[in-house]
Formats: C-alpha cells, sequence, structure tokens
C-alpha cells in the first residue's frame, strides 16, 4: 500500500511516531511500535517506491547479480569522499533489500575496544534485542555439504565458521543463493495487511517522499512539531508537512545527519559540535580464487567466514567466502570479501554543499572520509589476511583483492553518535538528540564504532531496543 501526495501545503495528518526510512532501522522501529503500543498512530516516510516485495536473493536471483540490480536501481546524492562507492537504494526497504548473505551480531569487543569510540551501552543490554533480531530475520538456513565442510578444516586455523543462522532447517535455501534472510521489505508489508484487516488504521506509509526540513514547535522549545516532504518528481514549491509527536532519523547515517543540518536543529545542542561529526564505514576488499584445480575440493556450494583472530586493533576484521558463478564459463569460483572497521574521527564527517542543491533548494550532503595510520595499518593486515586465505585454500586469483571505493560496504555509521555527553556525541544513550525531546537517531548513525561485520542485526537490534524506549514515552509528548 502506498500514499502519494503530490500537492498542498497543509498538513496531511498527525501521527504519533513519524519515521523517515524504511530500511532495516526504521522497519524495526515501526515493528516492535506496532506490536507493543495497540493505539499509537504510526507514519513512514520513504524517498523510494516499491521495486521488490521479498528480499532480493528469495526472487531467484545469483550473488553475481547483485552488482547489475545496484548499478541499475541505486544514487548517490552525495558529494565528496562517498561518491564514487557510496550510494541509496531507494526504495521500500531499502538497502536492506539486497543486504548481506551473512548477519552477524557485532563483536564484545567492538563495544569497548576503541576509546575515542566506546558504546555508552553494554552487550548485557543489547543481548535480548539481539535474540529477537535474530528469531525474526534469520529465518531457518543451514550451510552444509562436502564442499562447504571441506573449506572449514582448511581453514581451521583461521576459526573459519558456519554463517549465523536460525535453529529450524530450510532446506530449500542454498548457500548459493546467499542465505536470504527475512527482509525489511517483507516485515513491513506483512505488516500493512496486518493493519488493512484491523478494526481501524494506525500504520501510514508515505512512498516516493522525500523529508526535507525537521520543524521546530514555536511553543515547545525543545521540540519539533512537524516534517516538511516533498512528493517525488514535483516542481519546485509543492510540499505537505506530516506532523508528529516523535521522530526518527532511519534514512542512512549520512541523510539522517543531512537532515539535521539543513532544518538548522542542531543549534539547541548546546555544547555539542558533534552532529554529523565521526562518519566512519568499513574498509572493502574484494577478491576472486579459482580452487577449480583443486582435486580434493568437493563441488557444491560454499559459505562461511572467518572472525577476527583477536582483540587487537590491527586485526579487526572480518572475511566472508562465498562461491559465486563466473560470468565467462559458468565454473564456481570463490568470492572473498573482507570488511575492517574504520577508526571513529571526529574530522570524518557529513556537512551540506553549499553549491550542490537538488530542484527544490534543498542542499545535498558532502562527506568527509580519510583513512586514519589504523586504518592504514588495519587494511594492510587485511590484505595480508587474504593472502593467507589463498595459500590454505590452495587456489590461484582470477581478479586478486583490491581495496573498493569508499562508501562500496554500504555501511556508514556514526554521526549522530549516542554518548554520555555532548561532548562525546551528539545523541544521548537513549537515541534522543541533544537538546531536543522527540527527535531519535534510529539508524547506524548512533553507532560510536562501526564494528567489522554487516551491521544489519546490530541496526534490527537497536531499533528494537530503541522503539521500547518510545513506547514508554508515548504519551508524554503530544502531536502537534
Amino acid at each position: 500500500m502506498a500514499f502519494f501526495l503530490t500537492t498542498g501545503t497543509s498538513a496531511v495528518d498527525s501521527f504519533d511516531v513519524v519515521v523517515i526510512g524504511s530500511g532495516p532501522a526504521g522497519v524495526a522501529v515501526v515493528e516492535r511500535l506496532y506490536e507493543e503500543r495497540p493505539n499509537a498512530t504510526i507514519a513512514m516516510i520513504e524517498r523510494g517506491s516499491t521495486l521488490l516485495r521479498r528480499h532480493f536473493y528469495s526472487n531467484g536471483a545469483l550473488i553475481g547479480e547483485r552488482d547489475r540490480f545496484l548499478a541499475r536501481h541505486q544514487v548517490c546524492p552525495w558529494k565528496g569522499d562517498l561518491d564514487e562507492g557510496g550510494a541509496l537504494l531507494p526504495a521500500l526497504g531499502g538497502r536492506g533489500i539486497v543486504g548481506g548473505s551473512q548477519l552477524h551480531r557485532f563483536y564484545a569487543s567492538d563495544l569497548t575496544l576503541w576509546q575515542n569510540g566506546l558504546w555508552p551501552l553494554t552487550e548485557g543490554e543489547l543481548d535480548p534485542y539481539f535474540r529477537e533480531a535474530e528469531t525474526r530475520l534469520l529465518g531457518g538456513s543451514r550451510c552444509g555439504g562436502p564442499a562447504q565442510e571441506h573449506v572449514c578444516k582448511a581453514l581451521a586455523s583461521l576459526d573459519a565458521r558456519h554463517p549465523p543462522c536460525g535453529s529450524a532447517v530450510d532446506t530449500e535455501r542454498r548457500p548459493s543463493a546467499g542465505l536470504p534472510h527475512i527482509s525489511s521489505v517483507e516485515r513491513l508489508l506483512a505488516l500493512l495487511a496486518m493493519d488493512r484487516a484491523a478494526p481501524y488504521r494506525r500504520l501510514r506509509l508515505f512512498t516516493d517522499t522525500r523529508a526535507v526540513r525537521l520543524v521546530a514547535d514555536p511553543a515547545r522549545r525543545r521540540q519539533i512539531s512537524r516534517l516538511r516532504c516533498v512528493p517525488s518528481g514535483e516542481s519546485r514549491g509543492a510540499y505537505f508537512d506530516v506532523r508528529g509527536g516523535t521522530f526518527v532519523l532511519a534514512a542512512s547515517a549520512v541523510e539522517s545527519a543531512r537532515l539535521v543540518l539543513a532544518s538548522g536543529v542542531q543549534a539547541l545542542n548546546g555544547a555539542s559540535t558533534n552532529v554529523g561529526r565521526y562518519l566512519m564505514e568499513h574498509i572493502y576488499c574484494r577478491g576472486y580464487l579459482d580452487v577449480s584445480s583443486r582435486q580434493e575440493m568437493p563441488h557444491g556450494p560454499i559459505n562461511v567466514f572467518v572472525p577476527p583472530q583477536n582483540a587487537a586493533l590491527e586485526n579487526r576484521f572480518q572475511v566472508e567466502i562465498c562461491s559465486v558463478l563466473h560470468p565467462a564459463d559458468g565454473r564456481s569460483v570463490l568470492r572473498v570479501t573482507g570488511s575492517a572497521a574504520m577508526d571513529p574521527q571526529r574530522q570524518n564527517r557529513v556537512t551540506l554543499s553549499p553549491d550542490h542543491v537538488d530542484g527544490h533548494g534543498v542542499p545535498r550532503a558532502s562527506t568527509v572520509l580519510r583513512l586514519s595510520p589504523g586504518d592504514e595499518r588495519r587494511k594492510a593486515s587485511l590484505l595480508r589476511g587474504l593472502q593467507d586465505i589463498s595459500a590454505l585454500l590452495g587456489g590461484s586469483w582470477l581478479a586478486p583483492p583490491v581495496v573498493m571505493p569508499r562508501g562500496a560496504s554500504y555501511h556508514e555509521a556514526g554521526t549522530l553518535r549516542i554518548a554520555h555527553s555532548p561532548a562525546e556525541g551528539a545523541a544521548a544513550p537513549d537515541g534522543s538528540l541533544f537538546g531536543w525531546d522527540n527527535v531519535f537517531a534510529g539508524d547506524g548513525s548512533a553507532f560510536p564504532s562501526v564494528g567489522v561485520a554487516n551491521p544489519i542485526l546490530t541496526i534490527t537490534a537497536m531499533g528494537y531496543r530503541l522503539a521500547d524506549r518510545l513506547a514508554s514515552r508515548l504519551g508524554t509528548f503530544e502531536r502537534a
């Protein structure tokens, strides 16, 4: 179900909670709130339309087709250091509809290793939310077979493991299909179907709609009263306002920070000048390994991962190894991908581009994302680790590992990070922006550090945690 609103300047409606972005973060918040607060009214704002109704890999696609799908549908609206590799997927479900073949928790050490990226919460506090996220997202997929077991044995010295999976076994899902998780679009469409069958409607989805400005309530100094939106494709000046009691930023670490900066609402942060700061992502390396000449290598699908070897910052990377089909002759090769965490650096940031605005006069984001000396050492350690894997498997590189462009991981984090004080971050531990009572960071922008693994599971767990806190506060703030 979609609502297409094209003209008008008056408020469309008023909601208890307005969530900006329909990716894994936004859907986690909506899902939990809808279930926990039966009387709450919720609006979700999504700049794209519906591309897929379930996960990309669940639509019969192979992993090798993902890059072609992204090349066709993704956009990069940002200037600066992410303009070569960074991208958004303007679609219902966001980038979660093509999200990783493996979903991992953040390791406990990821929350405490970085002195300038300490999380103001513990692994124990997150554990019940992780368990719920795993139950909802991982389904019942499981890897198996002689090739899978052979690779795990060959890489036993590196502690190679089968990827996370649910407790039940689904034999229809094979490792070569990417072990698709239950995506955000599937869960959102299920909620909308439930809402249509309910006695009264309380969940509204606005697609093809861009959020351009948070508008403060003149009568309440610390509160936002409405979100200004523009329908996609409309001429300049066409807009409408969505009013709400609480607003959740879940549009990506870059876009959520851009919206705060473009709205001018960071002025109330007092001592904090950290809005947009501490932008991070993963240093992403990828190569393709041919093991077809190894007679001892059984045929069959492969999907394993190698965790960080220890807690040293130099070794904060993870490697995923997955079988894919060679585009030329169809033989199976191994795609080897390494993800290394970046150091939290205050100088890496999101700003507004003074020279680039869209057709509605809205400034685009500009990004600064540079590697630290520690990042350079970690990158070198990751590349050595990929060579070690090649040697242990006895393969030859069809395409040696290369560092992919900045932004190519699509795992941006930071920019509105949670902290105990405005001197350390932009949001309090509960996700509320410092200086504001009813605006919350609900996506990877809230992360004080980026960890080493695909962040979808952690984003989802944090979304459930935030929703619990919002549920206890509903009614505190009146809808404007």
